[in-house]
């Protein structure tokens, strides 16, 4: 690592070992509000989410002609994969005017939700127990979700108290710094409707990935007179939340589904010699150094270990203190639709008698933050 590498990732253990949740939380609701004010109408953010799109598509559309598709069902098994997945309905025609419908979808999702979710801000050591959890988890732990018994709100957006840096198997890399969910649906390519919960990704424009190409697309818009908003929107993936409901047969074919997924994020050399072994990270650390993310499926196991503690008392939430609530009367109550909520890791002075801590990957959580 180099000195400016070193020097850069002190800086940001600094500015977290100085995290203060009131602070975090008058930011955060900061944030929020600049981002809705500053994504509508921003045809930059169009352009870049559209573009991404396009160039992701086109990958994930190539990769299942060399598995054996013909290009119309190579199209169609894509448009399941990227966009039924993330909750946008079919029909899904062959054309590239689809792609752009799906591009204005996905924006006025991100703003819905950041309109109608809560907040939540995490702390720094309720975050690391978070992603030390998030590590231990499989595709088998995810299919546990239940929608109905799991998920503690329907809309909420989890702000990060630093970014995290991820390392996907294909090379590439990003960073993410806030979480959301919503309830929603995965579309099916042969018709199917699954009950499930829809997982945004949002970074930072001043993130610790800056490659050149968005360093000129952020300095292109800005002297345009678009500046980029706070939270930046990366996209969505689905998540099966159907425990309850789902049969033996239909599990197994859920377990399929994800590995040919996971299949499509590795490389062509890797797509012809993968076994049928379902992969989980062993390995990864955090607080500024990459986290192992080939699957693309980081952000689902980061929320399933957030839900799962909550559900077992580790982290406790609470309301910023009156003096530092956010102004415009959108006091953060711990309730309602404007609610900040501080989630930091209990005491264990402060756990209910007899409650003790559990393995988040053996458990089925019943309660709420």
């Amino acid at each position: 690592m180099g000195k400016a590498s070193r020097n850069k990732k002190e800086r940001r253990r600094k500015d977290t070992q100085g995290w203060h949740p009131a602070i975090a939380a008058r930011d955060a609701f900061r944030d929020r509000e600049a981002t809705i004010r500053l994504l509508e109408d921003n045809p930059y953010a169009a352009a870049y989410f559209a573009g991404t799109t396009e160039r992701v598509f086109q990958e994930a559309m190539w990769q299942h002609i060399r598995l054996g598709l013909a290009p119309a069902q190579a199209w169609h098994e894509t448009a399941a994969w990227m966009m039924g997945e993330a909750g946008f309905p079919r029909p899904w025609p062959h054309d590239t005017q689809f792609i752009a419908d799906y591009a204005i979808f996905e924006r006025e999702q991100q703003l819905a939700l950041l309109r109608d979710g809560e907040i939540c801000v995490i702390s720094p050591a309720a975050h690391a127990a978070v992603i030390a959890a998030a590590l231990t988890l499989d595709a088998n732990d995810l299919l546990t979700l239940d929608r109905d018994t799991d998920i503690p709100l329907r809309a909420a957006l989890l702000v990060m108290p630093e970014p995290v840096v991820l390392d996907r198997h294909n090379g590439a890399a990003g960073d993410l710094s806030v979480l959301g969910w919503r309830h929603s649906t995965i579309y099916g390519p042969a018709g199917q409707e699954y009950a499930a919960v829809g997982v945004s990704a949002m970074l930072r424009p001043d993130g610790p990935i800056q490659t050149p190409d968005w360093k000129e697309f952020l300095a292109e818009a800005q002297a345009d007179g678009y500046p980029p908003p706070p939270w930046f929107p990366a996209g969505t993936n689905g998540m099966r939340a159907d425990a309850s409901t789902r049969s033996t047969s239909a599990h197994t074919e859920a377990i399929e589904h994800i590995r040919k997924r996971h299949m499509l994020h590795r490389d062509v050399a890797d797509l012809l010699r993968a076994d049928d072994a379902l992969w989980a990270p062993e390995t990864a650390q955090w607080n500024g150094e990459p986290v192992a993310d080939p699957h693309n499926d980081f952000c689902e196991r980061y929320l399933f270990a957030f839900w799962r503690l909550a559900a077992q008392g580790i982290t406790v939430t609470a309301a910023p203190e009156p003096r530092h609530h956010p102004p415009s009367g959108n006091v953060a109550s711990g309730e309602g639709s404007t609610g900040i909520r501080l989630v930091d890791l209990r005491r264990p002075t402060e756990r209910p008698p007899g409650q003790m801590p559990r393995h988040p990957r053996a458990t089925t959580p019943t309660g709420g933050l």
